[in-house]
Order: C-alpha cells, then structure tokens, then sequence
C-alpha cells in the first residue's frame, strides 16, 4: 500500500471512529482490497458497516465492497449469538459453585456503548474472579470440556491461562468473523499483570466496589462499575501500544465508553484509581490517542493531571507519531524499534528503566529451551543493543539519561 492510499484510509477511518456523519470513501479498487485488511486487522469491519449504514452511503459503495461488509457483519453477528449462548452457560456453571465471574470488554460494551452485538469483534472472552476462587474455576470449567490453548497458554500472573474446547479448524485471518471460530476463555483474578513488563504499574483497582448486572439478549452478566472498567480499558490498550499491536477497537471501546458515559462518570474516582496504581502514564496515552483520534471530549483537570505525570518523551510522541503509530500497528508485523523506544521512553528515571531493561533481559530466557532459548535471548539481546546505541545517537546520550 502507497503512502497516498495509507494516508487516505487512515483519513476515512478516523471520519468514521469520530462522532458526526462520514463522507463518501473516494477509493480505488485496490485500495478498497487494503482497507478491508485493514479494518479485518483492527477489529472495525463491522462498525464501519454500520457507520456507512447510518450515514446513508452504503448504497453508494461498490456493489461488492457493500456486499463483502455486510456479509462480515452478519457471520459477527451470528458469531456473537453463539458466544453469548456459550457465556451464559460458563458463567451459570460457575455461580453454581458459588463463583461469581465478571465479564471484561467484549459483549458488554457491544451493547452498552456500540448499541448493537452484531459490531463488536470478539476474539475471546475474559472474566475476572477471585483470585481464592481460581482452582475450583479452573476444575469447573475442564469439567465443561475446556482445556489449555497449547500455543497460548502460558498463565501470567494475573491470568489462569487461556481456555478452549478443542476442536479441528483450519485458522485464518479471513475467518475472524466465522460462528464456528473457536472461543478462547480467559480467566483473570487481576484486571491487569501488576509491575508489567518491570514498570512500576500496579493493580490495587477494586473491581468488586460498584459490579452490576446487564442484560444481554436475555442473559444477565455481571459487570465492573463503568470508572473501572474505563480505568481497565485504558491500560489494557496502552499495554498493547507498547508492544505494537494494539487495535483501533480497543481504542474505539474507550472512546464510546466515554461518548455514552462521560458526562455521568466520577472523574474524581476515576483519577483516584489510576494515581493509587501508578497508571497515569498508560492512561494518559490511551486518552490521548482517543482524544486525538476518536475526538474523545477528555476532562480538563484528569488530561491535565495525567500529562503531568507523563514523562515528556511520551508526550511529544503522541504529538508527533502516535496517531500515525495508532493506524499502522499489526500483530503480525510488530514493529521491534517501535517496541524498544515506547518501554524506554515511558519508564520515568533509572528507578524504573533499571526493572524494565532487567525484563527485557529476562524474557526472551524463558521463550525457548535449549538451544533455541540462547538463540532467542542473543537475538533479542542483539535488538535491545541496536536499539540503545541508536536512541543516544539521534537524541544525544545526555538527554536520554535526564528524562
């Protein structure tokens, strides 16, 4: 893809993320083929359906192109019928055992803030429980049928490890919409991995503090007061911009939250709960980019008081790189140099990038085994080295040390 035809689907998408009514996309052919991979890799399709729907330009589309779209959200839709009927049926087996599973991001947001199920892209389902209640989850749902994901599951701290009722399917980027992809079911007893990645980051949130019930066709599912679940959303994106695969419908997740909501939340609370956790700086980026992106209306005082605790190099890249950054991550094309400066350059003083160069070492021991694990911690090691030499080249050593 030209930068030219990077540049106006970038345009098109943000018009369409943004509140108000969308133009007419002015596309090639071929570039029409590359905002599909596009959108496909950013979880959007179905809501760019919708926005084009609402605007009254669908009919206005290629004739295929409106088809292809349309065709995607109905399989979401049918996709996320069956999900539903499959969360209903974890989460009555676990408060049979007396455990009550919060639901995070996902169905409820899909019908709370986007209004309709059929337009939220679900690749899994996440659900927080209390960290006593792991091993009976756990049992329960094996009981069900359910098993580690071999690729996948490596439990993390604040995770139980990723689930699936094993079956044979041939997986496919093109297949993300199919009712009959697998669903992967993640167990949380914490909202998010405290001193991820060797930051200071913690995670004190109370979730269980304001949990209420929505009904979702017909289900009942249990929820985290909204402050906390924007607190959530926040870093849970953040954390995946810094390793250079976020997608733009975890941002649009916030930035709907905030559209539907904004005016009724506790920004007191809600700037209480990201201070007490050290999270300004990821929230601050996370905002920011919504703000910039999704014209996000942000209180004066929390953008105010999360900037300030926002190490400068993190600022003037939001300014300058991070809307652009924002529309070009992939998870499947990383961007290795993007990864090393965003951890270097938000970690604030020695006291914190000392913890997160000491992961970096750390980590890549542990991906492999043998020999292949000297090959990976080399490789990765070899990355870091480039990186470093290169960032006090560009921004002069002494600059690096002070911020």
């Amino acid at each position: 893809m030209t930068l030219s035809a990077a540049s106006r689907i970038h345009t098109l998408v943000g018009e369409i993320l943004a509140p108000g009514r969308p133009s007419l996309p002015d596309l090639k052919p071929s570039e029409w083929d590359a905002l599909w991979r596009y959108a496909r890799t950013h979880g959007l399709t179905p809501y760019l359906h919708q926005r084009w729907q609402e605007a009254g330009v669908l009919a206005r589309l290629p004739p295929d192109v409106a088809r292809t779209y349309a065709q995607a959200r109905a399989l979401n839709e049918e996709r996320n019928i069956r999900i539903l009927r499959e969360l209903e049926e974890i989460c009555g087996s676990l408060q049979e055992q007396g455990i009550t599973p919060q639901v995070l991001k996902g169905l409820p947001l899909s019908q709370t803030y986007y209004g309709d199920p059929s337009l939220r892209l679900l690749y899994d389902v996440d659900l927080l429980i209390r960290e006593p209640d792991g091993p009976r989850a756990l049992r329960r749902l094996r009981q069900m049928g359910y098993e580690p994901f071999p690729a996948l599951s490596r439990a993390r701290d604040e995770s139980l490890g990723l689930l699936w009722r094993p079956k044979e399917y041939a997986w496919d980027a093109e297949r993300v919409f199919d009712p009959e992809r697998p669903l992967f079911v993640e167990l949380h007893t914490r909202p998010w991995q405290p001193r991820w990645h060797g930051f200071r980051v913690e995670c004190d949130l109370d979730f269980w503090d304001g949990l209420h019930v929505e009904k979702i066709g017909g289900v009942e599912l249990t929820v985290p007061s909204e402050e906390s679940h924007l607190v959530q959303l926040a870093v849970h994106y953040a954390f995946n911009a810094l390793e250079s695969n976020a997608r733009l419908m975890h941002l649009l997740d916030v930035a709907l939250l905030l559209r539907r909501r904004g005016a009724q939340l506790d920004w007191n609370r809600t700037l209480r709960q990201i201070e007490a956790n050290r999270a300004a700086p990821f929230c601050f980026l996370t905002l920011e980019l919504a703000r910039r992106i999704c014209r996000s209306e942000i209180p004066d005082h929390l953008r105010r008081a999360l900037r300030a605790r926002t190490p400068e190099r993190i600022v003037l890249w939001l300014e300058t790189e991070g809307v652009q950054a924002a529309h070009t991550m992939n998870l499947y094309e990383r961007d290795r140099n993007r990864i090393y400066f965003l951890h270097w350059a938000i970690a604030s003083g020695w006291s914190e990038k000392l913890p997160v160069l000491w992961y970096s070492l750390v980590s890549p021991w542990h991906e492999g085994s043998g020999f292949g694990r000297l090959v990976s911690f080399t490789r990765r090691m070899a990355q870091r080295t480039r990186h470093l030499l290169a960032s006090f080249a560009d921004r002069g050593g002494h600059r690096m040390l002070h911020k």
